[in-house]
């Protein structure tokens, strides 16, 4: 775990540190939200048009945590984990359907993140992808169609993936009347946890996937193991020192 946080980059750990910032907020000034009266206003919401939106904003790049956390408030804990995986059922449907409709305008708009991908079998690059640090929703569920990924491992590894994920924001909108101080506190642990858990298996399974790609004659292996953003810059030293001798 150690050696895993030494190549976590200025990026995540900037991530970090402002989910840390931002629940010590959120513990300071949430006894001044009026949680009732927001409580009472997503009651009053229609739900088929709570639930219409919960499809289509995410579709359109909207952040899917805060969709997740409405669906807590408005439906509850139970009633809302069960709508928020029929939505993420058609949002990988009908992303599907708009990549397969309209590629090449896909094609331009993911090209950066489709070249990191790497080559491999549907199934890996499907959860490496799902994994990824720092890609949003919206992008993960386009990306995949794109390249070629069939509905059905779509569907099979993204759906369950993306609905564990969701828990967490239905159950903080369930009970975010019933919040104290250390209850949030215990959110954000979680969700760091989460972070570094996805992160740790982010790197196991590209590790995996790079011990399978074959070197290519004469030349050096296609991928090589990532370093982290701490130790890039000595890295890149040494590559500098090694190919000034020629």
């Amino acid at each position: 775990m150690i050696s895993f946080l030494r190549r976590l980059t200025p990026k995540q750990y900037a991530m970090i540190g402002g989910g840390v910032i931002v629940l010590v907020l959120v513990m300071l000034f949430y006894r001044q939200i009026d949680i009732e009266a927001i409580q009472e206003h997503a009651n009053e919401l229609n739900g088929f048009v709570v639930f219409a939106g919960m499809v289509v904003l995410p579709l359109l790049g909207f952040p899917v945590s805060v969709v997740h956390a409405v669906a807590g408030l408005r439906f509850g804990l139970g009633f809302g984990s069960l709508l928020v995986a029929l939505a993420t059922l058609l949002q990988l449907l009908a992303a599907y359907g708009l990549v397969k409709l309209m590629p090449g305008f896909f094609n331009r708009k993911l090209e950066p993140l489709r070249k990191r991908l790497p080559k491999g079998a549907h199934t890996p690059v499907t959860l490496f992808t799902m994994l990824l640090p720092g890609v949003p929703y919206f992008s993960q569920i386009y990306v995949l169609p794109l390249i070629g990924v069939p509905l059905g491992t779509f569907i099979m590894w993204s759906l369950p993936i993306n609905v564990a994920r969701s828990i967490v924001g239905v159950t903080f909108g369930d009970i975010c009347d019933e919040l104290t101080p250390l209850s949030i506190a215990g959110f954000g642990a979680y969700f760091i946890g989460i972070l570094l858990l996805c992160g740790w298996s982010f790197r196991r399974l590209r590790k995996i996937m790079l011990a399978k790609q074959p070197a290519s004659e004469g030349g050096p292996t296609p991928l090589s193991e990532p370093v982290g953003g701490w130790d890039r810059f000595w890295e890149h030293r040494k590559h500098r020192k090694t190919d000034s001798r020629f």
